[in-house]
Protein backbone atom coordinates (compact mmCIF):
# COMPACT_ATOMS: atom_id res chain seq x y z
CA UNK A 1 0.00 0.00 0.00
CA UNK A 2 1.55 3.47 -1.15
CA UNK A 3 1.88 5.92 2.05
CA UNK A 4 0.11 8.96 1.63
CA UNK A 5 1.91 11.81 3.29
CA UNK A 6 0.46 15.10 4.23
CA UNK A 7 2.09 18.06 3.65
CA UNK A 8 1.66 22.07 4.90
CA UNK A 9 -0.14 23.60 2.13
CA UNK A 10 -0.72 20.43 -0.19
CA UNK A 11 -3.84 21.09 -2.07
CA UNK A 12 -6.96 17.99 -2.28
CA UNK A 13 -7.84 18.19 -6.08
CA UNK A 14 -11.28 16.96 -7.11
CA UNK A 15 -11.99 14.83 -9.86
CA UNK A 16 -12.17 18.02 -12.44
CA UNK A 17 -8.94 19.33 -11.71
CA UNK A 18 -7.11 16.36 -11.42
CA UNK A 19 -8.64 15.47 -14.52
CA UNK A 20 -6.95 18.92 -16.11
CA UNK A 21 -3.79 17.23 -14.76
CA UNK A 22 -4.07 14.13 -15.48
CA UNK A 23 -3.46 14.20 -19.31
CA UNK A 24 -6.59 16.25 -19.64
CA UNK A 25 -7.56 18.90 -22.17
CA UNK A 26 -4.45 20.95 -20.65
CA UNK A 27 -2.19 17.98 -19.81
CA UNK A 28 1.81 18.66 -20.10
CA UNK A 29 3.01 16.35 -22.98
CA UNK A 30 6.41 15.34 -21.45
CA UNK A 31 9.40 12.86 -22.26
CA UNK A 32 10.88 12.63 -18.67
CA UNK A 33 10.01 13.17 -15.20
CA UNK A 34 11.83 16.16 -15.08
CA UNK A 35 9.92 17.85 -17.61
CA UNK A 36 7.40 17.79 -15.59
CA UNK A 37 8.74 19.89 -12.46
CA UNK A 38 8.07 23.18 -13.92
CA UNK A 39 3.73 22.03 -12.78
CA UNK A 40 5.43 22.73 -9.04
CA UNK A 41 5.35 26.40 -10.50
CA UNK A 42 1.61 26.50 -10.62
CA UNK A 43 0.40 28.16 -7.80
CA UNK A 44 -1.50 25.12 -5.65
CA UNK A 45 0.65 22.43 -7.05
CA UNK A 46 3.83 23.62 -5.21
CA UNK A 47 3.61 20.59 -3.00
CA UNK A 48 2.11 17.90 -5.47
CA UNK A 49 4.69 15.76 -7.06
CA UNK A 50 4.16 14.74 -10.76
CA UNK A 51 5.54 12.41 -12.68
CA UNK A 52 5.61 11.42 -16.69
CA UNK A 53 3.87 8.58 -18.22
CA UNK A 54 2.53 7.82 -21.39
CA UNK A 55 3.60 11.13 -22.82
CA UNK A 56 1.72 13.33 -20.12
CA UNK A 57 2.37 14.95 -17.10
CA UNK A 58 0.28 12.59 -14.40
CA UNK A 59 -0.08 13.67 -10.67
CA UNK A 60 1.00 11.27 -7.63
Amino acid sequence: MKKIIKLKGAQILNKQEQKSVNGGNTGMRCYSNADCSALNSIPGFEHEEFFCFWGMCQIA
